[in-house]
């Protein structure tokens, strides 16, 4: 596959954004609250350092205390302290309230502006999107976009928001220290400035190194999102090619790639935070000694160097407790690198600018091509047209014929402007197409293409799309009906539940190829345009269909230019010009009846699809018989009530049918306890469990791929118990510091200095362990859940992607950023929860080992922190759900239009689709603002209580001191427990919102992990047969769409196709022909009856190897984004190079391939967008045919061929039925008049079936359709 195509081409792999330009697209509104988040930020930093002035000057009063106890004078040491307490814990109080205020605004302040920018440059991200050229969407995939859409611009929102604030909290915070400390021992303080230049260092490495590690990661997770967008989005051919398991692997190969730079940011971001961590400890320990020196020398008090050395203490802490957010503001630097760039592209056709370009109104239609020489981009050494020349008069009739591949499409695109020429000129009424205004220009231009795309919407809204400027001027439902009327759709449209207001599907999935078709040209006739360009039209249509929407063509196309491509050369016979198209020139011109005349290339061509002249003979016998639309109709229904007559004297009971389909169903639901994920069965249901109860079961199920998080829980542990242990150590060296014996003084400091350097140690491994080891274990779980997740999509039915709900899009956005939020939990709310609870236990055991009373106080006292919690964590739940479902609508509505770039384009409908998106994403803005808000209370309150818990146990604390309960020691050992407890419960304050998310997304995760499917793709259970003949019989089935299970599709159909025979399905498009082809293959099964292959029915049969021996052609191919030969070896994997050849040779595609720069390494881009649509079909052949099937499936195989490949490729295709079983599906009749059998189907029913020959004789509706599709020709 061309890897590159995914994410290297398009974005150029730009490097990290720069802190600053992160906020570039921040308004006036956000950079007020940015700047004014920025200084409550710093100030609010500020009164940690300002709380622990309070506190040391606190416990000098206590250790005064202690000096006056010394005098004997107690009552005036007890009143000293009960007043200096009272005052002191007063200033606590305060400095609690201003916290509350200012933590606030902090949170407020940056979460909106967030909230505002994130939506902003989502927006944008799309608008850029929408207005870019064909040409750059051919080097980019689908996947990548959405995927960046959701999951990097989610990562940027995260780091602009109140992280960005934390993280000025904590190093204002660590500053002021600094400050204090100069102010209270300036000599002291800049010995410990010394170390200052090693933290620099490990973070400057940190920050360099990461942001360039995760924009690599972000491009490998974008780059599976774009393989996963395209797997989903052609999920039928996986199926029916048993492809899943490959496309595991390639799916797989990505995420292993994202997970490789996932671990490398982990290790990186562990060992940089944990060598911080030791420096700090290196700098109390250097601070110490010295303080120590100095006070021995008489030049420091013991107040002084408190001073000093504690403010460091509570600085160095509170810059360590920055690592989380400082790894949300280093992924979004490395995620925004390529969404600005996206943003910032400029696009060479724009047709989003109004402003430049010619504006157009109305054009005559006058449209000339001068020496016209084109290549597409991405091979530029094959050139398509080499000095095309053509003019078309105002309203002519233009057909354009010739093999597939021979640059008739191009031609169309280039009239669309989809891309300009290397040399030469397109002039439309005289002006070069590069001075029109292109967005106006295509509104004059109408377009119905061989592959027609509907958007999941309703029929209705998707016909008033075609309008000129639907959304200023829409036309009436009334012009819709008539519209639909005139491109025939209407009766079927009618027959629907919901008539027009159905919904189609993504990309019309809910509708047969002839129904898409009829509903874009619908589209077309609604916007009256000027010009008329019709690539294929008809294609997918069946005779009769064609046959009364080419009457509504011709009428449309009566005064306005039109340009038609058709290889069924019966629809362009009454054009004013034909252009045979031959090695990128015109070789012949002429109307039809010059072109046969000079006997020709073209006339070769028509002669090519005549039916055999015994057939023409027939039906110009017949020519007098009534062909009225009426007398078809009664004659086609008493047909029917034959038929049905006649079925009903070859089928089994009704009774045992019955029977047997309740036997499978019952065997069905039996399977699914089996085959789904092999996980255990759960107590709960989802919708009796709670957010909460999923995340923690999904943790437990996991288990095994957060190993490195088990040496991770012991090193939190031990990060958590070190800052209270340090505290005790602390307590203790401050009281040593205060003893009068100087000797004593040194001998303890020393000792307690070089105690410090132990827990540099221990602190610098816990802060690697807290950090690193769960970065790497949520990396792993995160590629182990998109793992299952994408192994579980394998596994569902075709149904299940029938549902709007469950379109490429959405999922595809589910797997990226539900497992990147359940990451996000495990990488830095779980590890900061292990740290805290380790705080707390080594905090509650230092106090009651040395005091009970401020143990329980302090206990007391907690759960008023966690209500804090408790009330942030609710704020941000609703957030967190409302920004979930917003992005998986807007991602689908994104991956839906950025794959169907060019109908956007040619409907002029950017515009139409922004709004959408942005509407959808604009939806949830206000309610996050106001969650925020709230949010933004409970984490003000959060952070002032640890002021509050501080003043209440100091005033209680010197309250037990003055009534004898307690002594100086145990108090001053259980405070340092209690700070830094609280100080460790603001720290999980910080990472709380991400455990809404992680819930939020477990809920997502189970929501696929624990689907049961009726149809598992991968399930190893079921019978097969060692002797694969082909037999196949469809019994008394009847069948209708899971997702439309009102309407009956198939209405018992009998029929069977035997081994070495043919058997060919033909009738109205709707009528229920490639329902049966999907029933076949069993991506649905049956509402009752049976399908049945080799005797034994397809729901016992293990449904690998039932699809192992069938393959399918479909209308529409879908291929990969591999090299041309990995596409046919998709039929057969392993196939040899001679296979491959050999197959490519019979389908006629091998002389093409060939003479390509890259041969059979061609890459044939995202959904086969850089081959024709009958090279695509080629390929799509050959993929069938290295299979070499039992039971071969053709589904309008041949319908976008011109007449010579057409006629080379049937060829093989009538040599290969001969050796197996062949179901055709076909509108061309001269393509199935050999086979077996031939079946009409009308709505859902089989009205006729019999040979060629003998369904001519009788005269009945197969007579009626060949009749219709007579080509004669004027000899």
């Amino acid at each position: 596959m061309d890897e590159k195509t995914t994410t290297q081409n398009a974005p150029g792999n730009p490097k990290p954004v720069p802190v600053h330009q992160l906020f570039r697209f921040a308004d006036k509104v956000d950079l007020m609250l940015i700047f004014a988040g920025t200084g409550l930020s710093c100030a609010s930093g500020v009164i940690t350092p300002a709380m622990i002035i309070v506190f040391s000057e606190l416990i000098g009063v206590i250790l005064n205390y202690e000096t006056l106890m010394a005098s004997d004078d107690v009552e005036a040491a007890n009143n000293h302290l009960d007043h200096e307490s009272r005052h002191y814990c007063l200033l606590f109080f305060v400095l609690g309230i201003v916290m509350w205020i200012l933590s606030f605004g902090v949170n407020a302040c940056w979460a909106i502006a967030a909230e505002n920018q994130g939506l902003r440059i989502r927006k944008l991200y799309y608008k850029s999107i929408m207005r870019q050229d064909i040409t750059w969407f051919e080097t980019v995939a689908t996947g990548d976009l959405t995927t960046r859409i959701t999951n990097d611009v989610n990562m940027v929102q995260d780091g602009l928001g109140e992280k960005f604030g934390f993280v000025f909290m904590n190093v204002s915070a660590f500053i002021t220290a600094f400050i204090i400390a100069f102010v209270k021992g300036w000599k002291l303080a800049f010995i410990c400035l010394a170390v200052i230049p090693l933290i620099a260092a490990a973070g400057g490495y940190l920050g360099i190194t990461v942001t360039r590690i995760i924009a690599f990661a972000q491009d490998k997770t974008a780059a599976s999102g774009a393989i996963a967008d395209e797997v989903l989005s052609g999920i039928r051919t996986v199926m029916a090619f048993n492809s899943q398991a490959r496309e595991v692997v390639r799916y797989d190969e990505m995420i292993e790639e994202s997970y490789k730079y996932g671990r490398k940011t982990g290790f990186i971001f562990g060992a940089s935070l944990g060598c911080i961590q030791a420096f700090i400890y290196i700098m109390y320990c250097v601070g110490f000694n010295f303080g120590s020196w100095r006070l021995r020398e008489g030049e420091y008090s013991v107040q002084e160097v408190l001073n000093v050395i504690v403010v460091l203490l509570i600085g160095g802490f509170m810059l360590s407790g920055a690592a989380p957010n400082v790894s949300a503001i280093s992924s979004a630097q490395g995620s925004a690198a390529v969404v600005y760039s996206i943003i910032d592209r400029q696009s060479p056709i724009d047709p989003l600018n109004t402003d430049s370009g010619t504006k157009v109104d109305k054009i005559r239609g006058d449209i000339s091509f001068r020496n016209i020489h084109f290549s597409f981009p991405k091979r530029p050494g094959v050139p398509i047209l080499k000095g095309f020349n053509m003019d078309i008069r105002p309203g002519q009739k233009v057909a354009l014929v010739g093999e597939s591949g021979c640059g008739k499409s191009t031609i169309i695109g280039l009239i669309e402007r989809f891309y300009d020429p290397a040399e030469g000129d397109v002039l439309i009424d005289g002006i070069n197409i590069k001075d029109y205004n292109i967005g106006t220009l295509r509104q004059r231009i109408g377009i119905v293409t061989q592959e027609p795309v509907l958007f999941s919407a309703s029929i209705m809204q998707n016909i008033k799309w075609g309008a000129v400027d639907p959304e200023n001027n829409p036309p009436t439902d009334d012009e819709v009906i008539e519209a639909a009327k005139a491109a025939n759709a209407h009766p079927f449209i009618s027959q629907l539940p919901n008539g027009y207001d159905t919904l189609v599907g993504e990309g019309g999935a809910l509708l047969s190829g002839g129904q898409k078709q009829r509903i874009a040209i619908a589209r077309a006739i609604i916007r009256n345009p000027d010009v008329l360009l019709l690539d294929e039209a008809t294609s997918a249509l069946d005779t009769a269909s064609e046959r009364l929407v080419q009457d509504a063509l011709d009428k449309l196309s009566a005064d306005r230019t039109t340009i038609s491509i058709a290889h069924r050369l019966s629809t362009i016979r009454n054009c004013d010009q034909i252009y045979l198209v031959q090695d990128g020139i015109v070789s012949e011109n002429g109307t039809h009846n010059e072109l046969v005349k000079r006997d020709g290339e073209y006339a070769s061509m028509v002669r090519a699809q005549e039916l055999r002249q015994i057939v023409r003979n027939k039906i110009e016998d017949d020519q007098n018989e009534s062909s009225e639309d009426e007398e078809e109709e009664g004659e086609i229904d008493e047909l029917i009530a034959k038929e049905l007559k006649e079925q009903s004297l070859d089928l089994k009971s009704t009774t045992q049918q019955t029977t047997d389909s309740i036997k499978h169903k019952a065997s069905d639901v039996g399977s699914l306890e089996s085959s789904s994920t092999k996980k255990a069965k759960q107590p709960k249901s989802l919708e009796d469990s709670s957010d909460m109860y999923l995340m923690m079961r999904l943790l437990w199920q996991y288990k095994g791929s957060m190993k490195m998080a088990i040496p991770g829980v012991f090193l939190s542990f031990i990060d958590g118990a070190t800052m209270p242990c340090f505290g005790l150590l602390f307590s203790r060296a401050l009281l040593a510091m205060s003893n009068p014996d100087m000797d004593e003084v040194k001998s303890k400091t020393t000792l307690y200095a070089n105690l410090f350097l132990v827990f540099a140690l221990t602190g610098g491994v816990g802060m690697f362990g807290r950090i690193g080891l769960f970065k790497i274990a949520g990396e792993n779980t995160t590629r182990q859940l998109r793992h299952d997740m994408f192994v579980k999509l394998m596994t569902f039915e075709s149904g299940f992607f029938d549902d709007e709900k469950n379109g490429t899009g959405a999922l595809t956005s589910r797997l990226a950023t539900d497992a990147e939020d359940f990451n996000k939990l495990i990488g830095s709310f779980i590890c900061t929860v292990f740290s805290t609870m380790s705080t707390f236990i080594c905090a509650a055991t230092i106090a009651f080992v040395y005091d009970w009373h401020i143990a329980l106080l302090m206990l007391a006292c907690w759960p008023i922190q966690v209500y804090a919690q408790y009330w942030q964590a609710r704020a941000t739940w609703g957030s967190s759900i409302r920004l979930r479902m917003a992005y998986e609508i807007s991602g689908q509505s994104a991956a839906e239009t950025i794959r169907n770039i060019k109908t956007v384009a040619t409907l002029r409908r950017e515009e139409t689709f922004i709004r959408i998106f942005d509407e959808l994403n604009e939806v949830p803005h206000a309610g996050n603002l106001r969650g925020s808000l709230y949010s933004s209370i409970g984490f003000g309150f959060s952070m002032a209580c640890q002021m509050f818990v501080n003043a209440l146990v100091f005033y209680a604390g010197c309250r037990f001191i003055i009534n004898g309960w307690i002594g100086v020691t145990q108090l001053m050992n259980s405070l340092m427990a209690t700070m830094f407890a609280s100080m460790a419960i603001n720290m999980m304050a910080q990472v709380l919102p991400m455990l809404s998310k992680g819930a939020i997304a477990s809920r997502g995760i189970y929501e696929t992990l624990d689907r049961k499917t009726p149809i598992n793709g991968i399930d190893p259970t079921g019978s097969e047969t060692d002797s694969f003949e082909g037999n196949i019989s469809f019994d008394n089935v009847k069948f209708s769409y899971p997702i439309r299970p009102d309407r009956r599709i198939l209405k018992g159909i009998s029929f069977e196709g035997l081994v070495g025979k043919s058997v060919a399905l033909v009738g109205a498009s709707g009528s229920g022909k490639t329902s049966l082809i999907r029933l076949a293959q069993r991506l649905y099964d049956v509402n009752s009856g049976s399908v049945s292959v080799e005797g034994l029915d397809v729901r016992d049969w293990n449904i690998m190897a039932l699809r192992n021996n069938m393959a399918l052609v479909s209308q529409e191919p879908v291929l990969f984004n591999y090299t041309i030969a990995e596409n046919i070896e998709y039929g057969k994997p392993g196939a040899t190079q001679q296979e491959i050849e050999e197959a490519a040779k019979e389908a006629n595609i091998y002389n093409f391939v060939h003479n390509l720069p890259d041969g059979f390494n061609t890459s044939v881009g995202q959904i086969g967008g850089r081959l024709s649509g009958g090279q695509k079909q080629r390929v799509a052949i050959a993929r069938a045919l290295v299979r070499k099937p039992k039971l071969l499936l053709l589904d309008e195989a041949t319908a976008a061929l011109d007449s010579r490949s057409e006629k080379i490729v049937q060829k093989v295709l009538d040599k290969a039925a001969k050796e197996r079983t062949t179901l055709t599906i076909a509108h061309r009749l001269n393509t199935i008049q050999d086979c077996d059998l031939i079946v009409v189907f009308k709505k859902g029913r089989i009205v006729e079936r019999g040979t060629h020959d003998e369904l001519l004789a009788r005269k009945g509706a197969y007579h009626l359709l060949v009749q219709q599709q007579s080509l004669q020709v004027t000899h």
